[in-house]
C-alpha cells in the first residue's frame, strides 16, 4: 500500500470519529438519545470496522502475491525447476494458486529431467559411433562450416576438436576430390540426402578414401547438414588386391590355355610319331625275323657260334616286334571310340581267370570275386585293364605253391574303389610310382616276362575314364591294386 493510500485512509477514519464525536454531543445538548441517532452511530462503526478489515486483507493478499512473484521470478532467472513457492499455510485461492504453481513446476522438472537424460543418450551414441559425424551450418558463406564433430571424426583426420569445429568440410577434399564434393555439397543444400566416395586429407598430409552420406537435417525450425562417413581404405584395399588377382587369373587362364593348346598339339604328333614309326618298324622286323627263323632252320650248313648270334638276333627281333605292338595299342587308346556302358567286371574277371587256368591246368588257383560288380564306362577298354591287372596278378605268383587272387569292390561316399589282390611277390613301396611309367620294370626280365607297358595302359585307360589308379604291396607279401572310375555304378542294373 503506497503512502499516500495510507494517509487518505488515516484522515477519513479521523473525520469519522469526529463526526461520531459531534452527534454524541448534539444528542446531550437536546436531553436525549433517539433511535435514530442510535442506527447512525452504529452503521458509521460498522462501515468503520470493515473498511479496516478491508485494508488488512488486501494488505495481506498483496503480500502474499508479491512473495509469490519474487519466487516465480528467482526461479525463471535461476532456471532450476526444482526449487517450489512458498505461501504459507492458507486454503483459500491463494493457497490454491501456489499448489498450481508447484504442480507446474513438477511437470517442468519432470520434463526436463527426461529431456536432459535424452539429450545424454543421444551425446553419447553422437561421440561413441564407430563412423564421423558432422554437423554443419547451411546460411550464406557459412554452408558446409563445421558446427560439430565426433571423436571418431577428429581421430581419423588426426585434429583436435577445436581445431575441427568453424573449418569448412570442403577444405578437407584432396584436390582430386574437389569438384565431387563441390557437386555433393549442391545436392545436399538442394534437400537432397547424397552419397559419394571422396578423399580426404589429413592433418598430416596424407590422404585416405571415405564414403559419405550427407542430406539437411531441421533443429528448431532451422537447417543443418548433418553427415556420416566412412573410412573406406580396406574395402579400397581388397577392391584392388581383387582387381589384380582377376588381372592375374585371367594372364593365367590365358597361358594355361594356350599352353594346354600346345601340349594336345605336341600330344598330337607324338601320337602319329609313334604311330607312322611303329607301323614303318613293322616290316624290317618282320623280315628279321624271317630270315633268322630260315637260318636257323638249316642247321647243317651252320656252326654253332654263328647259330648263337642268329638265336639272339631273332630273339631281340621278337621281342622289339612286341614292343612296337605294345606301342601302337598304346597309341591307338586315346584314338579309339569311347561307348559308355554298364560293364559286369566279375564276368570279365571269371572269363580272364578261366582262359589263364586252361593255358597253365598244372597251377593251384584260389579265386575271391564279388560278384555282380559293375561299373560305367567302356567296354573294351575297361577289358583290357582288367586283362592286365588279372595277369600281372597271374604272372607274379607263378612261384607259390597256391595262387591267390581276389577282385572286388569298397564303396564309400566319394567313389567306389575296385580292386586286384594277389599274394605274389609283391615290391617296396618308395616305388609304387615307378610301377606306371612306359617301358618300367621292377624286376628282372629274365625272371617274368613283359614289356614294361601295361600298368602304363592301365593307367591312361582309367585317366580316360576319369578316374585314377594306385598300387599298395610289401616284398614277398603280394600285392594290390586300386582304381576308381568317374561314373561308376558298382550296383548290378535292375
Amino acid at each position: 500500500m503506497t503512502p499516500s493510500r495510507k494517509t487518505l485512509i488515516i484522515f477519513c477514519i479521523l473525520l469519522l470519529v469526529v463526526y461520531l464525536l459531534a452527534t454524541i454531543g448534539n444528542v446531550r445538548e437536546q436531553g436525549g438519545i433517539t433511535t435514530a441517532s442510535l442506527f447512525m452511530v452504529f452503521s458509521m462503526a460498522g462501515l468503520l470496522f470493515c473498511w479496516i478489515s478491508l485494508c488488512r486483507s488486501q494488505k495481506e493478499v498483496l503480500t502474499c502475491l508479491t512473495g509469490l512473484n519474487t519466487q516465480v521470478r528467482r526461479i525463471s532467472q535461476q532456471l532450476d525447476p526444482s526449487r517450489r513457492v512458498e505461501c504459507g499455510v492458507r486454503s483459500d485461492e491463494l493457497g490454491e494458486l501456489a499448489a498450481s504453481i508447484n504442480i507446474m513446476l513438477d511437470s517442468l522438472e519432470a520434463s526436463q529431467s527426461a529431456l536432459s537424460e535424452s539429450e545424454q543418450r543421444y551425446r553419447v551414441l553422437f561421440e561413441r559411433a564407430p563412423d564421423s559425424i558432422f554437423i554443419m551450418a547451411t546460411e550464406g558463406a557459412d554452408a558446409g562450416r563445421i558446427i560439430a564433430a565426433n571423436r571418431a571424426a577428429t581421430k581419423t583426420r588426426g585434429y583436435e576438436p577445436d581445431e575441427l569445429y568453424g573449418k569448412m568440410f570442403k577444405e578437407m577434399n584432396a584436390p582430386e576430390s574437389r569438384a565431387l564434393g563441390d557437386e555433393l555439397m549442391e545436392r545436399i543444400l538442394q534437400g537432397e540426402w547424397s552419397t559419394g566416395e571422396l578423399w580426404h586429407v589429413r592433418k598430416d598430409g596424407t590422404t585416405f578414401p571415405l564414403e559419405v552420406n550427407a542430406g539437411l537435417l531441421k533443429i528448431r525450425g532451422k537447417s543443418f547438414i548433418l553427415a556420416f562417413d566412412r573410412d573406406i581404405t580396406a574395402r579400397k584395399m581388397v577392391e584392388e588386391a581383387g582387381k589384380m588377382h582377376v588381372e592375374q587369373l585371367r594372364q593365367l587362364y590365358s597361358e594355361l590355355t594356350r599352353k594346354a593348346q600346345d601340349l594336345a598339339a605336341v600330344n598330337r604328333e607324338l601320337e602319329a610319331f609313334n604311330y607312322s614309326v611303329s607301323h614303318d618298324m613293322r616290316g624290317p622286323l618282320t623280315r628279321i625275323s624271317g630270315y633268322c627263323q630260315l637260318m636257323l632252320d638249316d642247321t647243317e650248313r651252320l656252326n654253332p657260334d654263328f647259330k648263337e648270334y642268329l638265336s639272339r638276333i631273332y630273339e631281340s627281333s621278337c621281342w622289339l616286334d612286341e614292343m612296337v605292338d605294345a606301342m601302337l595299342e598304346l597309341s591307338q587308346l586315346t584314338q579309339a571310340e569311347f561307348v559308355t556302358e554298364n560293364v559286369d567286371l566279375t564276368c570279365i574277371v571269371s572269363e580272364l581267370l578261366s582262359e589263364l587256368t586252361m593255358a597253365e591246368p598244372g597251377r593251384m588257383l584260389e579265386a575271391h570275386l564279388e560278384p555282380e560288380v559293375f561299373a560305367e564306362g567302356d567296354f573294351n577298354l575297361l577289358k583290357i585293364v582288367m586283362s592286365n591287372l588279372i595277369g600281372n596278378a597271374w604272372k607274379y605268383t607263378a612261384g607259390r605253391e597256391k595262387t591267390c587272387i581276389k577282385f572286388g569292390v569298397q564303396r564309400n561316399e566319394q567313389a567306389s574303389v575296385f580292386f586286384v589282390r594277389d599274394n605274389g611277390i609283391g615290391f617296396e613301396m618308395k616305388n609304387a610310382a615307378r610301377l606306371f611309367r612306359v617301358f618300367t620294370r621292377l624286376n628282372a626280365s629274365q625272371q617274368f616276362a613283359g614289356n614294361g607297358i601295361g600298368l602304363a595302359t592301365v593307367q591312361r585307360i582309367v585317366s580316360r575314364h576319369g578316374g585314377k589308379v594306385w598300387a599298395e604291396g610289401q616284398p614277398g607279401q603280394g600285392a594290390t591294386f586300386f582304381f576308381t572310375l568317374a561314373n561308376d555304378s558298382s550296383i548290378p542294373p535292375s
